[in-house]
């Protein structure tokens, strides 16, 4: 398994600063500190399983391109968002490019299974007993 690193990240990642609607005082309106990056996830050196894995995880962060983005605007300083946007997406790549652990199937235990036959008893003796009290309303 392949692990991403951030420094590894840094000549491929493409960065764009714009206004923040954040916190920011008065420089909120003159000074760009929200953060956009994005990677082209072709440009990742993952192994093909491992890319297919990660669109499919993170398809609502892969764009039309194929490109993998992220924005922050935690911070009012834009070298702030910019390092804790680059940690978030190397985070997330690593985290969906884990392979899933394997499953072992196993049965459930006859008590299990008993519990689940008892309880139906009690709920049908339930209904039987609210049939029995009821008294039709006939034309009478």
């Amino acid at each position: 398994m392949t692990h991403i690193d951030i420094h590894t990240l840094g000549e491929k990642v493409e960065f764009k600063a714009s206004r923040s609607h954040g916190p920011g005082g008065q420089n909120k309106d003159h000074r760009s500190t929200k953060v956009h990056m994005w990677v082209s996830v072709d440009d990742l050196p993952l192994e093909p399983l491992e890319k297919r894995r990660l669109r499919e995880k993170l398809a609502h962060h892969v764009n039309k391109e194929d490109e993998l983005w992220v924005e922050d605007q935690e911070t009012r300083y834009q070298e702030e968002n910019r390092e804790k946007a680059l940690e978030r997406l190397a985070s997330m790549i690593n985290e969906a490019i884990k392979e899933p652990p394997v499953r072992i199937p196993n049965e459930p235990p006859l008590s299990a299974e008993d519990d689940r036959i008892r309880e139906k008893k009690i709920i049908g003796d339930k209904k039987k007993q609210r049939r029995e009290g009821h008294i039709p309303q006939g034309n009478a």
